[in-house]
């Protein structure tokens, strides 16, 4: 009797649990309202999994979400009759490469490739859809780059991987089948962040680099109430997560009190703000991405995160859109998404970019999402990710033929 009662308290608890995410609002008119809320409830399962198995003392949450999608996701890539896959060690940075077979050039296109995932998260193989499905209409070799990841390598290590692997790709493009004026990075969410990183580091490349493909990238952590991180609905990726994964970028741990002393706006100083608001402006997005928009008005300041961030807010490696000149950095095209807190982030960055004279096209996805560019394959395709796939073939093929 009191395991019968046990299972049934387990089943009901268990029960509810899914419900309560599988039944979250989905905006009116959304197009794949059943999958969202499917999505929605699997990110939510796992999230308290991975919190319940660390206050257990099992593990920290970050080994506990870095393991799920190694249970339920894709197999490792392997090579077919179209693409012919390779594991390869670029200066000691672990990459796959994908290369198109029967290809009419033996100097191809290529783009480097850094996956998302708030620098603690994700590898290769959770890419490696994403990756087959841009090769067959570009004919371009990918490099996707599997980089160290914090808190166990903190700044600047994954961007160093990042950069080392470029370099060794362009240094080695014959040998590699790749044309190196024909090189382009790209990335999405942090890997975002670390492709418009790369891109400054190797500014006076020559030759310079064709292009960044910036997917909801993350680029600065001085302002976390901009207009769309007080959107209500952001599947995938909430506001207290980002000032989370930057603090774990920043030096491998997460402290709750400066999380939310970032969300309020009162881990900067008065002299910072002042400074660097320029860059962080919403007043230069349109008019319809500020809509019931309410700035904040910060009077405090924490002084103990102020002091612990001040070296990290300010790091333009980091916190790229807070560079000063963006002058003479490749074309770009970057793309943003209704429904995601990175959208500001990744349209100032498109703003400024075109402002420094530099060639940006900037598509913004309504109805799109943070994290639909890998949600392309049953069960869970989105269209919306299908689409950006598309838009970024065509991006790639335009510039390719075009240089």
């Amino acid at each position: 009797m009191g395991k019968a009662r046990a299972l049934f308290v387990l089943f009901t608890i268990s029960t509810a649990w899914v419900a309560y995410y599988f039944a979250t609002p989905v905006p009116a008119g959304f197009d794949e309202p059943m999958k969202i809320r499917i999505f929605q409830g699997i990110m939510g399962i796992t999230a308290d999994v991975a919190i319940i198995g660390e206050k257990l003392g099992i593990t920290n949450w970050v080994n506990i979400t870095r393991l799920i999608p190694k249970l339920l996701g894709p197999p490792k890539g392997t090579s077919d009759d179209k693409i012919l896959l390779s594991d390869e060690i670029f200066d000691g940075v672990p990459v796959r490469v994908y290369r198109p077979r029967g290809a009419a050039s033996t100097s191809l296109p290529a783009l480097v490739y850094y996956h998302g995932g708030g620098w603690v998260l994700g590898d290769v193989d959770m890419y490696n859809t994403f990756a087959r499905m841009l090769i067959p209409d570009t004919s371009i070799v990918l490099i996707s780059v599997d980089y160290r990841l914090a808190p166990e390598h903190p700044y600047p290590a994954p961007l160093d991987d990042c950069h080392k692997a470029t370099i060794y790709a362009l240094e080695h493009a014959s040998k590699l089948g790749i044309d190196a004026s024909k090189v382009m990075v790209g990335g999405d969410s942090a890997g975002g962040n670390l492709a418009v990183a790369v891109t400054h580091r190797m500014k006076t490349l020559n030759p310079p680099l064709l292009a960044q493909i910036l997917l909801y990238p993350a680029l600065q952590s001085l302002n976390f109430q901009l207009p769309s991180y007080q959107q209500t609905w952001t599947p995938m990726l909430t506001a207290p997560m980002m000032p989370a994964f930057y603090q774990y970028y920043f030096t491998g741990a997460a402290n709750a009190s400066v999380t939310e002393a970032m969300l309020k706006g009162t881990h900067v100083t008065d002299r910072i703000r002042e400074r660097y608001s320029q860059f962080v402006d919403y007043r230069k997005l349109p008019e319809s991405f500020r809509k019931d928009y309410v700035a904040p008005d910060v009077t405090t300041v924490d002084t103990d995160a102020a002091q612990k961030l001040e070296h990290f807010v300010l790091n333009t490696e980091i916190n790229p859109l807070l560079s000063p000149n963006l002058a003479g950095l490749p074309s770009a095209l970057v793309m943003t998404c209704e429904y995601d807190v990175l959208r500001n982030d990744g349209t100032l960055y498109a703003i400024r970019l075109n402002e420094a004279g530099v060639e940006v096209q900037h598509i913004d996805y309504k109805q799109g999402f943070h994290g639909m560019g890998v949600l392309i394959e049953d069960p869970l395709k989105f269209q919306s990710g299908l689409k950006l796939i598309s838009d970024i073939t065509q991006f790639i093929r335009s510039k390719s033929a075009n240089e």
